[in-house]
């Protein structure tokens, strides 16, 4: 019997192949936003690489070699969040966003030959979550407690959090910066860096997310510089349980001090 994750992969695959491709709402064409073909497959491999990566999961756990295997399903389009920023804008990441670290690592250009740079950051964040996956003491980030997004080199705090409690150290992150500047003190964030936070559309409801933006907007309108982005994945759903229609854009767009996309 077929698990529920190869028959959707199953029909993936016979979609892309036969282009059946859903009708996109955006009608910008990608070198109007200055994307190249190169970097749509890059991050569409990304995307991949981010499914493939919970499949494996799974696979590992019939075995009883995983032990976490909550994946990213749904979440893989914010590989195009790490290609439109920086390497070094510090990411506060939701729990599912590994689309994102795949994508940033494979951008990650430290020494001078750049694609070689890429390449060998691109596997080792892969193995690195396949570590973390088995709870290997090897594991870089969490020493196999936990399955956590993060990288020192990368700019990603390591975290898990379903209830928003990395809103927090985001802001504080973001208020660091200015502050820095004022004081002539060289930290690890550049002056004109920004700070991305994720989370879900759930977690927006959370206590300590509500604490955490409304801290923000009130800075902001007291015209406190804080270069914070909140990046609210909204996919109708969380914790297995639907978010009314439109809940987020009508309890965020009209907070003062926050520009909302």
């Amino acid at each position: 019997m077929q698990s529920r994750a190869e028959i959707i992969e199953q029909s993936f695959s016979r979609k892309v192949l036969a282009g059946e491709l859903p009708d996109s709402p955006i009608q910008l064409k990608p070198e109007e936003v200055g994307l190249t073909p190169e970097k749509l497959v890059q991050m569409f491999e990304s995307q991949l690489f981010s499914r493939h990566l919970d499949l494996c999961s799974r696979k590992l756990q019939t075995r009883g070699e995983s032990f976490y295997t909550i994946g990213s399903a749904g979440h893989e389009g914010n590989a195009a969040i790490a290609a439109a920023f920086r390497n070094d804008d510090i990411a506060f990441l939701h729990y599912r966003d590994a689309a994102f670290l795949l994508q940033r690592a494979r951008q990650y250009q430290p020494i001078e030959d750049k694609e070689q740079a890429s390449t060998e950051k691109d596997y080792q964040a892969i193995w690195d979550m396949l570590l973390s996956f088995t709870t290997s003491s090897e594991d870089p980030i969490s020493g196999g407690r936990h399955k956590v997004l993060g990288s020192k080199e990368l700019f990603i705090p390591p975290q898990t959090s379903t209830v928003a409690s990395h809103l927090p150290k985001a802001l504080g992150a973001a208020y660091s910066i200015p502050l820095a500047r004022r004081l002539e003190h060289k930290g690890e964030l550049p002056d004109d860096s920004v700070v991305l936070c994720s989370f879900g559309d759930a977690s927006a409801n959370h206590s300590t997310a509500q604490g955490a933006i409304n801290a923000a907007c009130w800075a902001s309108h007291q015209k406190a510089t804080l270069p914070l982005i909140f990046i609210c994945e909204d996919n109708g759903i969380g914790i297995s349980t639907p978010t009314p229609t439109d809940w987020i854009q009508a309890s965020f767009s009209h907070r003062p001090g926050l520009h909302y996309i």
